[in-house]
């Protein structure tokens, strides 16, 4: 029998493949998962504007992602073809797919981003109601981003970062496949 001499570096580079892939399939479960976050965000309240009148709330006024058409729609299926993206990748692992994730993480940020000033029409529709309705001394109407506009933001950065993370993480492996497949015989 002939006894083949493996390069050192083989063996780390085994060890380094097999330690890279678990971080790549937490890194696109982690992107799954801010996926399914940010489509279950849209019907939470977005945007909110009050009236109110020496600290007291006379009118609130909300609106979720659903009610600021056509944004909150387009997060829902933006959200749910990123997991569609995220299962194919995760049994495929086609670098294509991750752009595609990264640039939907992207997309549904830019898209919430882009209804922080959704509440300024309600504020002037409730700054008309109250000349004739609300007699008070002091009205005042004010505008606030809903907490759950700022979750589906904080979703698609974690989609954006995860996906990146994991096309590097796999390009890696790859690399170090590649690396000590030479090493051997």
């Amino acid at each position: 029998m002939v006894e083949v001499n493996r390069a050192p570096d083989a063996g780390r580079a085994g060890a380094r493949r097999r330690a890279g892939a678990p971080w790549a399939n937490r890194a696109l479960g982690l992107c799954a998962l801010a996926a399914l976050v940010a489509a279950l965000a849209v019907p939470r309240t977005w945007v909110r504007a009050t009236l109110s009148d020496r600290g007291a709330e006379l009118l609130v006024v909300t609106r979720s992602g659903w009610e600021l058409a056509p944004t909150g729609a387009l997060v829902v299926a933006v959200g749910l073809l990123a997991l569609v993206c995220c299962a194919l990748a995760r049994r495929g692992g086609h670098p294509a797919l991750g752009a595609a994730l990264v640039a939907a993480g992207v997309a549904v940020a830019a898209l919430a981003l882009s209804r922080l000033s959704a509440a300024d029409p309600l504020e002037h529709t409730i700054g008309r109601l109250r000349i004739g309705t609300f007699q008070t001394d002091e009205p005042v109407t004010a505008t606030a981003v809903g907490l759950w506009l700022w979750v589906t933001v904080a979703a698609g950065v974690v989609m954006a970062v995860a996906a990146l993370s994991w096309l590097v993480l796999t390009r890696r492996a790859a690399d170090v496949t590649r690396d000590g497949a030479g090493h051997g015989l």
